[in-house]
């Protein structure tokens, strides 16, 4: 193993747990593996051996690696073949040195910043989650608390799927195995392995074990299986083995049998006396039918009195993937909604399910029954909610793998059209969405779809908008955006494209009409001066299209981390390039830091020439430059994060740090405006975001959206002008209305005078 003097041991296990010491291990590291216990490097083999899992299957196997810190073990188990591998750390400067070693050499294995205890996947993700020690570390001693090793297990016990695998080095400590073996009890098989002395590295004077636990459907509770040999503490493990197997033999006794599924009637009077009384607080996951997830949730205590005793929801088809309906928090906000004592949430399958809501509610209806309370059971009228916006279809029409996002997704979706006729398909009906497999329950970009070319008379309605994107469509042109948007061909009776006008996203609008609190300025600049944008962030570019198609801005310039989201806006939502419009590939911070810095020193008649820098992940930067003749107009920061740690899914902590907004306010000109998404869970990084930047800049504003994680700030570097003059805030609306509409048609865009009445300035 060969410990570096340097390298900083932990004084307690307590440490392991601790980001600074990992920070303070991982700088002294200087970059070199550290192998706590010996490489592995023939665990491909072990996966042979003891998993049946190997590197030709197909479809490929999905690898997340848990805890992976600067081990060696994903780069041995990719030159393995085993090449879709995602890798987590909660540390940033490990994720960043490791993408940095292996993006080239490695350009399929992913490295995300993530709490391995609430990781952000969907449920059945991966076919195997790999964890070298991350267990033993977060269980700690043993009198510690073991929420951590819980999580982690339950957290992985959500995203492997079934008949996946979960397998686990460690050195199998007493109280470490007693926690797995209770956790993953009921439908998992579970076996421990001595690995023989030619599997461990010599350095290593420890000996880890190898479990090896699979995910099955089944009820039952099978016994442990332990392969152990002549090992110091064989005795004990194999003790906490056989207690557990005596409960296992127990518990199956009492109702499971050995080799065979339950019987039906034997699982329904198990869930109906689990179900009988609520249980304030409770939250459990189940199954209905065989192919229905469901969710059943108690109210938790001290919650207002119900309206309804229990109640049955139905999310929609295609949307069981968004926040709303997959996080805990969510679903506990679906439930305040419903002002349900009991509510059962049941998520419907775009693709197996094409039939009506009625249709589905006759086939729950025996199911939900057993899962109500007992006095609810033979009442008639048990009431069914579900929201109103669910999808007819939702297609795939690519997908694609980023080293630096990992699987990007565009999907067609239609939503329900009129179920009088059932045949409305247009404008507000078809969308085109941008998803990152990374944070499933976020939709990054969603796009408008127009029919430009209708359906022939004997069709009723289109089967999907899904064919345009399995070709790289050809009819981008630059110039004129408004001819600029790819067209759409679901065959040669129908035709789509994407309506760059019409801003789906609230917080795109937010952006948008928060310009007002500077339009008295824009209209002064725009005969004068060289009006400049710069967004941060492209995703599927549907906000620079906007302001490249409907306002008098002579340069805008989009920064974007990852080149192949660029490479996606321009084949499938029809972004543009063009001389007032450039994409640079590089880290958005960097661009502004140079822009303020450059901007001090720049006469009026002197160009600056920005290179941008190679980001942190060591990704090469195009080589074009940003022309600077001066400051900013206009900052939009659009950057989702891969940090999820500190509650922020949007920006990235370091955009709402001090020094960076001092560098945003440096490189705006007197009447210019920066306009952040703002995007958490919890209620904290909102007030926080708001402090710094009243920090900073002389005004800030907030413009409510009917979300409840997306918060837009406008922040400016000196008084509006739109808040102090006659007419006030409607006034400065009308003033960009008119500035857009001697410059092109306003289509679909926001409506000004509507939205600004919900901005406010925070004092």
């Amino acid at each position: 193993m060969g410990v570096d003097a340097a390298v900083p041991l932990p004084k307690s296990l307590k440490e392991f747990g601790d980001e600074k010491y990992w920070d303070d291990f991982f700088r002294a590291s200087k970059g070199q593996a550290f192998e706590w216990y010996g490489s592995w490097a023939d665990l491909p083999q072990l996966l042979q051996l003891h998993c049946g899992l190997r590197p030709d299957q197909q479809p490929p196997l999905q690898i997340l690696v848990v805890g992976c810190g600067n081990s060696a073990l994903s780069a041995h188990m990719y030159d393995a073949g085993f090449t879709s591998i995602v890798n987590v750390d909660f540390n940033r400067r490990v994720i960043t040195e490791m993408l940095r070693l292996h993006v080239r050499a490695r350009p399929l294995m992913r490295w995300l910043v993530m709490d391995i205890t609430a990781l952000q996947f969907a449920e059945s993700s991966f076919d195997v989650v790999v964890d070298k020690g991350s267990l033993d570390a977060l269980t700690g001693e043993p009198e510690e608390p073991l929420t951590a090793a819980i999580s982690l297990l339950s957290e992985v016990k959500r995203v492997l799927r079934p008949g996946g695998q979960y397998v686990c080095v460690t050195l199998a400590q007493k109280h470490v195995i007693g926690v797995l073996l209770e956790t993953l009890r009921q439908g998992w098989e579970i076996c421990l392995h001595q690995v023989s002395e030619a599997s461990r590295d010599p350095s290593s004077p420890l000996q880890p074990f190898l479990v090896v636990a699979t995910k099955t459907n089944s009820a039952d509770i099978p016994l442990v299986t332990l392969l152990t040999g002549d090992v110091p503490h064989a005795n004990s493990l194999v003790d906490v083995v056989n207690e557990e197997n005596k409960l296992r033999s127990e518990a199956r006794n009492a109702g499971y049998k050995t080799s065979l599924k339950p019987d039906e009637k034997e699982v329904e009077s198990k869930l109906q006396d689990i179900y009988e009384q609520l249980h304030p607080g409770r939250r459990n996951t189940v199954v209905l039918g065989g192919h229905y997830p469901a969710v059943v949730m108690d109210a938790k205590p001290h919650s207002a009195s119900p309206t309804y005793r229990s109640a049955v929801f139905l999310v929609p088809k295609g949307r069981a993937h968004e926040w709303l309906f997959s996080s805990e928090e969510g679903q506990w906000q679906v439930l305040e909604s419903a002002q349900a004592g009991r509510l059962i949430l049941v998520m419907l399958d775009t693709h197996q399910y094409p039939g009506s809501l009625s249709a589905v509610q006759d086939e729950l209806s025996p199911l939900v029954k057993q899962l109500l309370p007992l006095d609810c059971r033979d009442a008639p009228n048990v009431p069914y909610m579900t929201t109103n916006d669910g999808l007819y279809r939702r297609t795939v029409v690519e997908e694609i793998e980023s080293p630096m996002t990992g699987t990007i997704q565009v999907e067609d979706v239609v939503l329900d059209a009129d179920k009088s006729s059932g045949n409305k398909v247009g404008n507000q009906n078809c969308f085109r969405r941008l998803v990152f497999r990374r944070n499933p329950n976020l939709i990054q970009s969603d796009a408008s779809l127009v029919l430009v070319k209708g359906p022939s008379k004997d069709k009723d309605r289109p089967s999907t908008v899904r064919e345009a994107g399995r070709r790289h469509g050809s009819g981008k042109k630059k110039g004129k955006a408004k001819d600029s948007s790819n067209s759409i061909k679901q065959d040669s009776a129908e035709e789509f494209k994407v309506d760059h006008s019409h801003l789906v996203s609230k917080y795109h609008e937010a952006m948008i009409v928060g310009l007002s609190l500077i339009a008295e300025n824009l209209e002064q600049a725009v005969t004068k001066v060289q009006i400049r944008a710069l967004v941060v962030g492209l995703g599927a570019g549907l906000l620079p299209m906007f302001l490249h198609n409907h306002l008098p801005i002579d340069h805008i310039q989009v920064v974007e981390l990852d080149g192949v989201i660029g490479d996606v806006a321009k084949r499938q939502f029809g972004f543009v390039e063009n001389d007032r419009m450039q994409l640079h590939v590089g880290d958005g911070i960097e661009a502004v830091y140079s822009i303020a810095r450059l901007s001090t020193h720049i006469s009026k008649n002197t160009v600056g020439t920005l290179k941008l820098a190679n980001d942190l992940s060591g990704v090469h930067c195009n080589e074009r430059t940003i022309k600077t003749e001066g400051k900013l107009h206009i900052l939009f920061i659009d950057a989702d994060s891969q940090d999820p740690s500190n509650g922020l899914s949007c920006p990235p902590a370091e955009f709402l740090e001090e020094p960076f907004l001092h560098a945003a306010s440096d490189a705006l000109v007197e009447g210019g405006i920066l306009a952040i998404n703002v995007v958490s869970r919890a209620a904290a990084p909102h007030v926080t975001s708001v402090e710094m930047l009243r920090k900073v800049f002389e005004e800030v504003y907030d413009l409510e959206i009917d979300e409840d994680v997306n918060r837009v700030l406008l922040a400016l570097p000196q008084k509006s002008p739109a808040e102090h003059s006659p007419g006030g805030l409607q006034a400065a609306a009308s003033t960009l209305g008119k500035l857009a509409a001697r410059f092109n048609s306003w289509g679909n865009g926001p409506s000004l005078k509507d939205a600004i009445r919900t901005l406010k300035r925070l004092k």
